[in-house]
This record gives C-alpha cells, sequence and structure tokens, in this order.
C-alpha cells in the first residue's frame, strides 16, 4: 500500500500487541489446504480464515522468516483474539513453531477494507539447526535416523516424527536399541539427553543430544576387525546355511567369561576374558553376519539393568540370555512369558514378540 494512503488510514488504527508464551499441549500437524495466497512478494500474505492465519504463520515459520506481512481480506472473525489464539497455537502446538520460535509478535492496522499485520518472529534455533531435522514416522522410522546418527558419530539426531506417542523414556530405549544393534561400533557408550517438542502429541520434533567418549577415532578400523574375526569363525563350518545353535557354539568355543571381563565384540571373538556384554555383542555379530536377526535388548532382571538378545529361529523369535554362552552352560531359549516369569522386563513396544510356537 502507499504511503499515502497507509498515512490517511491512520487516524483508525488498531494496535494489537502479540503473544510470546509457550504451553506444552497436544497438537497433530498435517499437510492441508493452505487458506492462504502468496502476492510476488513472498513475505506478504493474504489470509481470509482463522485456519488460514494459522497456515500463514506456520509459513513463516518455515521460511524462518524474522519479518512478515499479512492482509486480512473479507476477515469475519475478531481480529485481535485470532490473532492472538493463532499465535499462541503455532508457537505452543505445532512441533517445529515449540522447537524453534523464542517469541511471536504483530502489529495490527485497518486500512479501509482490509486487515494489514506484521509480524516479528524471534528464533531459539538457527536456520541452519531447522534444516537439519529429518522427516520420519513411527518408531521405526526414528530407529533408522538414530542408527544414521550413532553409524557417523554424530552429536545431534533432530527428528520431525509422525504416528509417535513415546515419551523420553521411550526414546532412550529406542536409542540404546539402535546403539547396541551395531555390535561392530560399540565401544564405550555415550551419554545422551532427550527432548520432545510438544511434550505429548502423535507428531513432535524429536531432539537427542549425544556426548561421545574420547577414543572414538579408530572406529573404522575396530569395525574392521570385528568384520574380520566374523569371516573367520564363519569360515570354520562348512555349512551352506546356519542355526541359532551351531553359532552359539562357535563364540562359546572361542570366548571366556569373566565378570570383570571386556565389554566389547571383538575382545569375545578374540578369546580374550569378556563380560556377559561382550559375549552377547561377539554373538550378535556373528548372527549378524550369517543373516539371522538378532537384537539386544536392555531390560532389567528383578530390578536391576542387564542386557540379553532376541534372535530369530524357525519357532519364531526366542530370548537368549548370556549364561547360554558360558562353558559350563547349555542353550535355552525363552518366550517372553517364560523370561517374564523369571524376572526380566524389557520394553516390549519394541523388540519382536517371542510367543509359543503354535505349531502341532
Amino acid at each position: 500500500m502507499k504511503r499515502g494512503l497507509l498515512a490517511l488510514a491512520l487516524a483508525v488504527a488498531m494496535v494489537l500487541t502479540g503473544c510470546s508464551a509457550m504451553l506444552e499441549r497436544s497438537y497433530v500437524s498435517s499437510t492441508t489446504h493452505l487458506d492462504y495466497s502468496v502476492a510476488e512478494d513472498s513475505s506478504i500474505l493474504r489470509v481470509e480464515t482463522y485456519q488460514g492465519l494459522v497456515n500463514a504463520l506456520l509459513y513463516f515459520v518455515n521460511q524462518h522468516a524474522s519479518t512478515g506481512t499479512l492482509r486480512l481480506y473479507n476477515y469475519t472473525g475478531d481480529v485481535e483474539a485470532d490473532l492472538e489464539s493463532a499465535c499462541h497455537e503455532v508457537t505452543t502446538e505445532d512441533p517445529l513453531g515449540v522447537f524453534c520460535v523464542r517469541s511471536m509478535r504483530y502489529d495490527s492496522t485497518r486500512i479501509l477494507t482490509y486487515y494489514e499485520v506484521d509480524v516479528r518472529i524471534t528464533y531459539s534455533r538457527s536456520a541452519q539447526v531447522v534444516s537439519s531435522i529429518q522427516t520420519v514416522s513411527g518408531l521405526s522410522g526414528l530407529r533408522s535416523e538414530l542408527t544414521r546418527a550413532i553409524s557417523t558419530r554424530q552429536n545431534q539426531s533432530l527428528s520431525r516424527v509422525s504416528y509417535f506417542s513415546g515419551d523420553e523414556e521411550m526414546v532412550q530405549a529406542l536409542f540404546w536399541q539402535a546403539y547396541y544393534g551395531i555390535p561392530r561400533l560399540v565401544l564405550s557408550p555415550p551419554q545422551i539427553s532427550v527432548s520432545l517438542y510438544p511434550s505429548t502429541g502423535s507428531q513432535r520434533i524429536v531432539e537427542v543430544n549425544i556426548t561421545w567418549p574420547d577414543g572414538q577415532n579408530g572406529l573404522e578400523e575396530y569395525a574392521k576387525a570385528v568384520d574380520a574375526a566374523v569371516e573367520q569363525l564363519l569360515e570354520r563350518t562348512s555349512s551352506e546355511t546356519y542355526t541359532v545353535e551351531q553359532l552359539l557354539e562357535l563364540v562359546a568355543q572361542e570366548a571366556v567369561f569373566s565378570s570383570t571381563g571386556s565389554l566389547t565384540a571383538l575382545d569375545a571373538l578374540s578369546g580374550k576374558a569378556s563380560s556377559d556384554q561382550g559375549l552377547l555383542l561377539g554373538l550378535e555379530a556373528v548372527l549378524q553376519g550369517a543373516d539371522i536377526e538378532a537384537n539386544m535388548v536392555v531390560g532389567t532382571f528383578r530390578g536391576n539393568p542387564t542386557t540379553w538378545l532376541i534372535v530369530s529361529t524357525p519357532q519364531g523369535y526366542r530370548h537368549l540370555l548370556a549364561q547360554s554362552l558360558h562353558s559350563d552352560q547349555d542353550l535355552q531359549l525363552y518366550t517372553d512369558q517364560q523370561l517374564t516369569d523369571q524376572g526380566y522386563t524389557w520394553p516390549t513396544a519394541l523388540y519382536p514378540a517371542c510367543l509359543e510356537s503354535t505349531e502341532g
């Protein structure tokens, strides 16, 4: 609008204050028809409905724009109340708004037949950080993103996750499942912190900050050494197909159990004294090398943290405890119910179900 027309209209101007508060509430963000039009200048948007108002503000946030202009034509709602509500919705309910917007303010002016709203947005995250957010779906998508971050030793994983209703504890469990699911890369575990934006809802941004311990520089060489040890063990059998029993026996022949032994797969496969965790990681690496599905479980036994494997067998998935790798023990495989009866607990939603076989 030209300066002269704007000056003429100032006599009837209405100035509306903005909002900056953030609450944590459930919100499902979805792709919908955008009820606003973008002018030749992308910083000026035409809006006619409340949903169009929300979508226009989200457009600015997605563009990481610090300023923008809205023109409200044929708007039948309460402009002041709707601006406050839309601002609040974007900054407290939309995942990206909750994650990166520090404050959103505006000034509204009535200009003859429409309202012109100048929007000012302050961000708590840089555009570079926002652009690094990965879009994934469900637990499997989030685990894949965490696996990528772990494999490349990233210091942060950012995911916009749909169809996700878990909490921070579930994300932590999923991280450790992904971490121990790559035994060839397990050395000293990192420290992690998890944040969700917003804290509830079926679509959120999941932030995992990862602090890796020193001594990760030789990780590639370590992984190659684990691969070589696995290959050497598999060459000891002439079978074209492998069974869990065969591979467990191979690892047990090589491994030496010690409650104070090593925690790594390579030491277990090299005949060095190894703890239960080291033995399990060694077996997991061998099973994966033979294309047998194996998942390290991080759970508890009578309230104390512990680990074991879930392996794929012809009878279905089964739990395999570290004791089966001790020299004086035979292989024992358990269903979920059998392991639960012994006092074990684990996040069952993250792992395959180990059910009793129904075959006669």
